[in-house]
């Protein structure tokens, strides 16, 4: 179902009832959890009004040069996406976390695909899945933070098969980014952008020393519009057609 107007990823993994007008607004956009957490001693740099342009592997191949795009995540139980996310909220720079935790599946469809294309498959693919077991296994480093991976065994395997069902589809109407074409790789990306490898090391280690495995359940897809770097929930597709 949609809402008049998008809500923030936040707001909506965290089941919000909250009507448009009661929702914070910061520089056009709803207020995200992570930016009501920081601190008001802590300077807040404004959001920038210019558009960057994506690297030509992220774009899609369509006709509109400056088309907005959406992101598609896999859903979980609530329980495994707060523990997640305050992970997240652990590591992740404060002065540019504007989400919070999250699975991609794809990064940046087109939206005037949207329903002629992506919307009808993700409805018929959602329909005949059912909701499965997922476990954030193993910590792994990234050139500027680390992650966490999804069990192979446990939901990995499982969102795969979703994530290439979706991906055949949409591959016959080329119109996936380079970046969507390729392989998927489940996981919650805990720290990030951060160009110190003292200070990724010594985070890493700590995450390490801490770490225990996070079981839950995957429920559904949902369909996020990127806004420069904030995502507004567009759609969500629970599995099993409800």
């Amino acid at each position: 179902m949609s809402t008049a107007k998008p809500i923030s990823y936040s707001a909506a993994v965290a089941g919000s009832t909250k009507s448009n007008s009661e929702n914070d607004i910061h520089h056009g956009h709803e207020k995200s959890q992570e930016q009501q957490e920081i601190s008001p001693k802590e300077p807040q740099k404004r959001v920038s009004s210019i558009k960057r342009s994506p690297s030509p592997s992220h774009r899609p191949r369509t006709q509109a040069e400056e088309e907005t795009v959406y992101v598609l995540t896999l859903l979980t139980d609530r329980r495994l996406h707060e523990r997640m996310t305050a992970l997240r909220n652990q590591y992740f720079p404060k002065r540019i976390k504007k989400l919070a935790a999250h699975l991609t599946l794809f990064h940046a469809l087109p939206e005037s695909r949207l329903e002629s294309n992506i919307i009808p498959l993700l409805k018929e693919v959602t329909a005949k899945t059912s909701p499965f077991a997922i476990k954030a296994d193993k910590p792994f480093r990234l050139k500027k933070g680390f992650a966490v991976s999804v069990s192979s065994r446990i939901g990995g395997s499982q969102a795969k098969q979703i994530h290439q069902a979706l991906q055949d589809g949409w591959m016959k109407e080329d119109f996936l980014s380079e970046q969507d074409a390729g392989g998927c790789r489940l996981h919650y990306t805990l720290m990030n952008k951060v160009d110190n490898e003292v200070d990724i090391s010594k985070a890493y280690d700590d995450l390490l020393d801490h770490w225990r495995s996070e079981s839950g359940t995957a429920e559904g897809l949902a369909l996020w519009k990127y806004d420069r770097g904030f995502w507004k929930w567009k759609e969500s597709f629970q599995f099993g057609g409800d």
